[in-house]
C-alpha cells in the first residue's frame, strides 16, 4: 500500500511528456517557480571571492564558489 501511495505521489509531481493545448496549464504550473525556489536571493551574496572567505572564516562556515561565464540563459 505505501509503495502505491508513493507512485501516486511521484506521478503528480511528473509534468506531462508532451506539450499541448490540454497540457499547457499544467506545464506552466510546473515550470513556474514555486514555494522556496527563489530562497537564495535571501542570502548575504559576496561579489569578490577574498571578502566572501572573510566573511566565511569569521563566522566559521563553509564558501560556496559559484561562477558561471556567460548569459546563463544560454546554456540551460
Amino acid at each position: 500500500m505505501l509503495a502505491a501511495l508513493l507512485l501516486t505521489a511521484q506521478a503528480q509531481t511528473q509534468p506531462p511528456a508532451q506539450l499541448n493545448w490540454q497540457t499547457f496549464e499544467q506545464i506552466k504550473t510546473h515550470a513556474s517557480l514555486q514555494g522556496n525556489d527563489t530562497v537564495f536571493q535571501s542570502l548575504d551574496w559576496r561579489t569578490r571571492i577574498f571578502d566572501g572567505l572573510i566573511a566565511g572564516s569569521k563566522a566559521d562556515k563553509p564558501v560556496l564558489l559559484w561562477m558561471y561565464f556567460g548569459d546563463p540563459r544560454g546554456h540551460c
